[in-house]
Parts: structure tokens; C-alpha cells; sequence
């Protein structure tokens, strides 16, 4: 009998708040890594939701408050906005996951570029994808370079990133954390495959 030894993937995961700059340090990643890495994206999926779901301050009971909901609302004089999933939202993460998991299992290399800043997408993160250890990276930047960053970016509400900081932090316990206030995706990317080759890490959730 011929038994086929299945091999998985290297998953990357970044995480952080909008404008931290994990998009561009997941290309910087795709780049430098000496194998191909498929880039799976949080955006990718909430584009994928039907226009109806992606709501903007969406009442309660609205299709626009059970998917993503962008609520703006106003903090210390300024606006703010909060993104918030309902129960398609959630599901729709979910369903990445499993997503990020077929890849893997495939034998292809992935880095996954995502928005978690629920604790119920958390859990479900680390119970899906924890027979593939994946490497979980907070990306993270100074508040002062967020905010500036946010303010070049059409249509976004300048703060908004400091919002997401606190539940982003502690709702996963991160293998790395890289900071590119000062450093460049490449020298984040190089930080992030380094890591990767030293060790293979764990996954679990704050509870």
C-alpha cells in the first residue's frame, strides 16, 4: 500500500487596525519569500458580501447591520467610525478561514492580510487553522503616523485606526509583533520570514 504524506502550507496571518500597513508588508512578504505565498485578504471578502450587507450606520434589524456595518459617531469633537459584524459578517469570516484552510492543505504557502477586532472571529481563527500552527503577526503602527496615514486615504474618518487598537491587541496572543512606524515592509517582511524559519508557533485565543 502506497500512504501519501500530505504536506501543508506555511500560514501567515496580519492582523491589525486600518492603515498599520499589512497590506503592503503581505506583498512585501510574497516578494521576498524564496517560495510563492497566495495572498488572502479580509477586503476580499467583504467585497464579496452583497451590497445590501455592507452597511453604513445601518439600523438594528437592517440587512446593512447584519453584515459589516461602518457605524460613524462622533468622539472628543471628532468623528470616529467602528466596524461592527453581524451575523453574516461573522459568517463571512468564517468561511475565509476555511478558505485560508483549503489552501493550506493544498501545500501552498499563504499570507493572510485580515481584520479581526472580534472576539467571536477570534475564537473561531484559532479553533479553524490550529492543526496549521500559523504564524500570527500584530502589525502595528505609532498613533501619530496612523493618524496621518488615515488622513491621505480617501473616505476614511482620521482616528478611526486608534478605535481598533485596544480589542486588536488583546484578542489573539501573537507569535510576533512588528511595528512599522519607522521600518519598511521589506525590512518587516524580512523580520516576519526570519521568525517563521526559527520556530513553528502555536495558536490560541484570549478568552
Amino acid at each position: 500500500m502506497v500512504r501519501l504524506h500530505r504536506v501543508t502550507g506555511n500560514v501567515i496571518v496580519l492582523n491589525g487596525t486600518s492603515s498599520a500597513g499589512k497590506t503592503t508588508l503581505a506583498k512585501s512578504i510574497q516578494a521576498l519569500a524564496p517560495e510563492p505565498y497566495h495572498l488572502i485578504a479580509f477586503d476580499q471578502f467583504r467585497d464579496g458580501l452583497a451590497d445590501r450587507y455592507r452597511g453604513i450606520n445601518s439600523p438594528v434589524d437592517t440587512p446593512g447591520a447584519a453584515g459589516l456595518n461602518v457605524v460613524a459617531a462622533p468622539h472628543e469633537g471628532a468623528m470616529r467610525a467602528y466596524i461592527k459584524l453581524g451575523s453574516q459578517g461573522i459568517a463571512m469570516v468564517r468561511g475565509m478561514h476555511q478558505a485560508i484552510v483549503s489552501f493550506a492543505q493544498t501545500g501552498q504557502h499563504v499570507v493572510v492580510d485580515h481584520f479581526i477586532n472580534h472576539r467571536d472571529t477570534a475564537h473561531d481563527l484559532c479553533e479553524t487553522l490550529a492543526d496549521l500552527h500559523p504564524t500570527l503577526v500584530r502589525v502595528t503602527c505609532d498613533p501619530s503616523e496612523l493618524l496621518r496615514r488615515e488622513r491621505l486615504r480617501p473616505g476614511r474618518f482620521p482616528g478611526t485606526a486608534e478605535t481598533q487598537r485596544d480589542i486588536m491587541s488583546s484578542c489573539l496572543d501573537y507569535d510576533l509583533t512588528v511595528d512599522s512606524t519607522s521600518h519598511s515592509a521589506h525590512e518587516l517582511a524580512h523580520q516576519v520570514l526570519s521568525f517563521l524559519m526559527q520556530r513553528k508557533p502555536t495558536i490560541e485565543s484570549n478568552e
